[in-house]
């Protein structure tokens, strides 16, 4: 099931080796992260960062060739952002990028928030009636892949594990220093190892077009307990971290059975981390 990406080409006396091609947005973060140091050696992946800024960031984008065989778009703002210039910027390039890209084929890294909340786990076929302003830019990002010809919609749980920043890492300092926290303890997402995610996301690009999965762990919290959960995993003493509770409950808990039947594949649970060997 597993395709292989290197492609030889051979002609008399010569011997080519052609490697499909990668446009990753966003690759310091948790998925982008990972992804870029499992497939290095089987793609080649260009990565494209907005560390220097949304206008910086669109100038790069404007400035590429249209000759990538995969565009992955793991390229959004935190959900806990409550900065709305950021979440304008975001529909910004969103657009960007579905119009500058025609030939290659879209992967968008989208999230669960896109669900309607209720208690029951979403499935890829549940209704999509995002209450937030995070759920519905995921959503707008959603409508806009569905017009290239090619292409997935991979619905990820709250990515974490080892990568150059994401809430994730924010924690890890935390800890580290004792520090006095604030995190979001109303809406409850499903925590989804980076490599989890990164390892479907490599097998799905190939596997299916046209379609979305759920990929996510199957605990469900909020970003709160799992910061707690991080901090009595390593540390013995009283945890400073401070709930926020602002606006009512949202669960947007989901389901990633599909996925698991397709792979085979059992998630990493928060039970199986060594969260202290992370710390190092």
């Amino acid at each position: 099931m597993f395709i292989s990406k290197i492609y030889t080409c051979l002609y008399p006396g010569i011997e080519f080796v052609y490697m499909k091609s990668i446009l990753l947005l966003d690759g310091d973060q948790s998925f982008g992260f990972r992804f870029a140091k499992d497939f290095a050696h089987i793609y080649k992946i260009y990565l494209l960062y907005p560390r220097r800024g949304m206008e910086n960031f669109i100038e790069s984008i404007m400035a590429l060739h249209d000759d990538f065989d995969y565009i992955i778009n793991n390229f959004n703002v935190p959900f806990y952002s409550t900065n709305i210039m950021n979440v304008e910027m975001i529909k910004v390039v969103q657009e960007l990028i579905n119009s500058r890209f025609e030939h290659g084929k879209k992967v968008l890294i989208s999230n669960q928030m896109v669900y309607s909340s209720s208690p029951e786990q979403k499935t890829e076929k549940s209704i999509t009636e995002p209450e937030t302003t995070y759920g519905k830019m995921m959503l707008n990002a959603e409508e806009l892949v569905r017009n290239n010809d090619h292409y997935i919609i991979v619905r990820s749980g709250m990515a974490y594990g080892k990568c150059t920043y994401n809430i994730y890492t924010d924690i890890l300092t935390a800890i580290r220093g004792n520090i006095p926290l604030k995190l979001d303890n109303r809406v409850v997402l499903n925590p989804v190892l980076n490599s989890d995610l990164s390892m479907i996301v490599g097998r799905a690009m190939d596997d299916i077009d046209h379609d979305t999965i759920n990929v996510a762990g199957n605990d469900a919290m909020t970003l709160y307990q799992f910061g707690k959960h991080l901090y009595d995993s390593i540390r013995d003493d009283r945890c400073p971290f401070i709930s926020v509770n602002n606006g009512q409950p949202l669960n947007y808990s989901m389901s990633s059975n599909r996925v698991k039947g397709m792979y085979k594949i059992r998630f990493t649970g928060m039970e199986d981390m060594d969260f202290l060997n992370f710390m190092r």
